[in-house]
């Protein structure tokens, strides 16, 4: 009997088309956030690609909620102090049953 593993990914989304384009383009995230900033926006968006839920993430990625007027939205580390900031768009109990999240934008919280 053979098995086949199933990997399932997480789907991102951004707000609109422009933002896809944005976030899509090595050229226009390092025009708007620089070079170095744009590669870990990169490599975050595909790090989220990659995985089924945020608990596969890499640690150094630091998934975590927001609290306050925040509160419902997510981040990932950029390079300090910028996060990248995520909004799920499943439904959810804990956040390691998230599946698919939007691009909401990528801001410094101090």
């Amino acid at each position: 009997m053979r098995f086949v593993t199933v990997y399932a990914i997480m789907k991102i989304s951004f707000k609109n088309e422009k933002e896809r384009e944005l976030y899509q383009t090595v050229g226009s995230l390092t025009r708007v956030h620089g070079a170095q900033q744009a590669k870990k926006i990169i490599q975050r968006i595909e790090q989220l690609e990659a995985v089924a839920s945020p608990q596969q993430l890499p640690g150094s990625a630091r998934f975590h909620e927001h609290s306050g007027e925040r509160k419902g939205l997510f981040s990932v580390y950029l390079i300090h102090p910028y996060r990248l900031i995520l909004l799920p768009t499943c439904k959810y109990q804990s956040w390691v049953e998230i599946t698919s999240l939007q691009v909401y934008e990528v801001m410094t919280p101090h």
